[in-house]
């Protein structure tokens, strides 16, 4: 995933995204996630990547770049996310995995 100066955008084609995160399994869910969220956490904080157990907070991730990371999040995973889940879950592994059990719960809930 690259980021497209400028203007904020990633090249990845977000569709294509949100139906590999829908169609894979739980651990799947989490890789998928994970990746996303380490790219868009460094982009936003203008580093080349981030590990999966770097703490956002530590590594400077304020008020705006977290709602901007939480909005990036939204969009992908078409789910409502409260701020405050990346207080409540400060790495990228533990937010993905937050994350993709919660698209679990949500989906479970959706009949076919």
């Amino acid at each position: 995933m690259s980021r497209n100066e400028g203007n904020g955008d990633f090249d990845v084609n977000e569709e294509e995204l949100r139906r590999s995160i829908a169609s894979g399994d739980l651990e799947e869910r989490k890789r998928l996630l994970q990746e996303t969220i380490r790219t868009h956490a460094a982009a936003l904080l203008s580093l080349s990547s981030i590990d999966e157990d770097s703490n956002f907070l530590e590594l400077g991730l304020n008020s705006l770049s977290a709602i901007e990371l939480t909005k990036n999040l939204m969009k992908i995973t078409d789910m409502e996310i409260p701020l405050v889940t990346i207080v409540d879950h400060p790495t990228p592994a533990q937010l993905a995995s937050h994350l993709a059990e919660e698209y679990d719960r949500a989906s479970e809930g959706v009949t076919q």
